[in-house]
């Protein structure tokens, strides 16, 4: 599934074959060979040599490993920071011919990230992507439709391009198709069976966050069967793939009782797992247990530290007076 892990499997298999053939060396130091032990470095944590070999491979030319080296200058992932490199290098990865850089580039032009802020270059970058087909592209202008980033907000045209990703296997997308089915919105009305089977095909194709919303479409009943025992489960699975809303929604279960056995310390673990990964009603459900030092010791200041945080997101709360 990790395709990370997959490439080291493939260096590792193609560097026994060249050694059998007698050019293992020569191989190794190809912008190919190069760019292959990136992926691998990159996977084992080791972000220095990983760069040294993203460098080395996109000097030789390969676009992909451009691509890399643009993010490693944009994030400081064995390098310092850069954003004029990072950009630099994403626009040769894009001229390269690299599908990626030609629809992230457009992210570069939206925010100024190396570059001057443009969000008119940005779309245009990326509707001539779309219309060749693009799934980064498709899905990039998706999104900033359904938060109306760079564009006048719109979620039937969000919808509309998450349908075309969710054709090509996008997972993100099919969890957006489920989601707006439960809720009704995109311009599609509520069906509860619908949402339900875009969340399965999600998690099938590899989001957690669809296996998330699955697992509480069968604790819930809607549309699927019943069943609270499958629930928890797939919950549990979305947690261990780092779902915040799943570590949230586990919390609750725990500090009500709900499919499993009332548990508040283990309530508040799964809020502050939420809470720290970023989920705004999980940062509000851990400021209420500190508060009250229901399963976790009173601090009245951290109380305050996430609820402040949990306002500042801008999530509606649902089931507690903010």
């Amino acid at each position: 599934m990790n395709a990370k892990y997959i490439i080291r499997n493939v260096v590792a298999s193609a560097a026994l074959a060249l050694i059998f053939t007698g050019c293992g060396d020569s191989a190794s130091k190809s912008p190919e060979g190069s760019y292959k032990k990136g992926m691998a470095l990159l996977d084992s944590k080791d972000a220095a040599g990983a760069f040294s070999q993203f460098s080395t491979a996109a000097e030789g030319g390969h676009p992909e490993a451009m691509m890399e080296l643009s993010t490693c200058y944009t994030y400081g992932s064995g390098v310092d920071p850069d954003p004029e490199m990072a950009f630099s290098w994403i626009r040769k990865a894009a001229d390269a011919g690299s599908s990626k850089a030609k629809a992230y580039i457009a992210i570069f032009y939206l925010q100024g990230i190396g570059t001057a802020e443009s969000p008119d270059t940005a779309i245009q970058l990326l509707e001539s992507e779309v219309a060749v087909g693009n799934i980064d592209a498709i899905t990039i202008l998706a999104n900033l439709y359904e938060v109306g980033a760079g564009v006048e907000q719109n979620a039937t045209k969000a919808m509309a391009l998450h349908r075309k990703a969710a054709g090509q296997g996008n997972a993100l997308s099919m969890y957006y198709i489920g989601r707006c089915f439960a809720k009704g919105e995109g311009g599609v009305q509520k069906n509860e069976k619908l949402a339900a089977e875009w969340y399965q095909k999600a998690s099938d194709a590899g989001s957690f966050a669809g296996t998330g919303k699955l697992g509480a479409c069968h604790m819930m009943g809607q549309g699927v069967a019943k069943d609270m025992a499958k629930g928890i489960a797939l919950i549990q699975k979305a947690v261990k793939g780092g779902d915040a809303d799943s570590m949230h929604n586990l919390g609750v279960c725990y500090e009500r009782g709900i499919g499993i056995e009332k548990n508040q310390a283990e309530a508040v673990k799964y809020y502050r797992m939420g809470a720290e990964a970023g989920c705004a009603e999980a940062m509000y459900n851990l400021s209420v247990c500190l508060s009250t030092g229901n399963g976790v010791a009173q601090n009245a200041d951290e109380a305050a530290m996430w609820k402040a945080r949990s306002s500042e997101s801008g999530t509606p709360l649902r089931g507690r007076d903010s």
